[in-house]
C-alpha cells in the first residue's frame, strides 16, 4: 500500500475528522514516518491531540516499543506528553512505567517523572517505595 492509498483510505472511510486526517498527513509528509508507524496512531479511538503526541514521539526518534508505552486512548494528550518527555530526558521504559498509569493525572505524572530524573541513580524498588507506588 502506498502512502497516498493509505491517506485516501482514511479519508474515504468517513470516520476520521479533518484534524485526525491532518495528523496522518503530517506524519507522512513532514516526519517521513513509515506506514507501520502511522498505523500506531491512525486509530479512531484517538483524538487528534493524542495522535499528535504519538506522532511527535516518532518525530523525536522514539522506538515503536517506547511509543507503545503511551499509545493508549486511556491517556490524555497531556499524560502522553509527560511520558514522552520522560523518554526525551533519557528515562528507561522501566522508569517510565512507574508513572505511566491512567490513574495518575498529568500533574502527578510530572511530579513522579521529575523525582525519577533527579534520583536517576536509585533502584526502581527504592523509587517505588519512596513515592508509594505499588502498581508494578
Amino acid at each position: 500500500m502506498t502512502t497516498n492509498d493509505f491517506i485516501q483510505e482514511c479519508k474515504d472511510s468517513g470516520k476520521f475528522n479533518w484534524d485526525q486526517i491532518d495528523e496522518i498527513i503530517f506524519g507522512f509528509l513532514y516526519d517521513n514516518l513509515t506506514i507501520e508507524q502511522i498505523k500506531v496512531f491512525a486509530q479512531l479511538e484517538y483524538k487528534w491531540e493524542q495522535m499528535e503526541q504519538i506522532r511527535k514521539g516518532f518525530e523525536n526518534h522514539l522506538t515503536i516499543e517506547q511509543v507503545k508505552v503511551y499509545a493508549n486512548p486511556e491517556f490524555s494528550w497531556q499524560q502522553m506528553w509527560e511520558i514522552r518527555k520522560g523518554f526525551k530526558n533519557g528515562l528507561t521504559i522501566k522508569q517510565i512505567k512507574l508513572f505511566a498509569h491512567s490513574k495518575f493525572n498529568d500533574e502527578q505524572m510530572e511530579q513522579i517523572r521529575k523525582f525519577i530524573e533527579e534520583n536517576n541513580d536509585m533502584s526502581i524498588n527504592t523509587i517505588k517505595f519512596l513515592i508509594g507506588i505499588n502498581c508494578i
